[in-house]
């Protein structure tokens, strides 16, 4: 990992597990627990370098039981979708897209999954 590079993506504290992961003192399947209930969409290519998409799918699916346990759905599936298969019926969602590390591919699959969620007002922006 480039120290440089990638720093304003992550606090420079976490520079120093660089190569010894295991020595991480969580995983992301715990963060993506603490999420919860509310939802969450993860993505990542089929040819992303800078992410790590089917081990994100694994966090998602470990995160399922503690959505469960507060009366939410899970992921819905344990098996890695195919590519450019939305899996968004639960609060946990998940979308494998074709090509490397971008987010606009999986943007309708988004929108599809937000708006359960996002509430409109009528009338005019701020109004009630």
């Amino acid at each position: 990992m480039d120290r440089v590079a990638s720093s304003h993506w992550v606090d420079l504290n976490f520079h120093k597990y660089a190569g010894h992961w295991n020595d991480l003192p969580v995983d992301a399947n715990e963060l993506l627990a603490l999420v919860a209930p509310r939802p969450v969409f993860l993505n990542g290519g089929t040819t992303d370098q800078w992410a790590d998409p089917h081990g994100a799918f694994l966090a998602a699916v470990a995160a399922g039981p503690v959505y469960r346990l507060l009366g939410k759905n899970d992921l819905g599936s344990t098996v890695m979708p195919a590519p450019d298969t939305a899996l968004v019926s639960g609060e946990i969602a998940f979308r494998y897209h074709t090509g490397g590390h971008s987010d606009l591919p999986d943007w309708p699959a988004f929108l599809q999954f937000a708006q359960r969620y996002l509430k409109l007002r009528n009338g005019p922006a701020g109004g009630h």
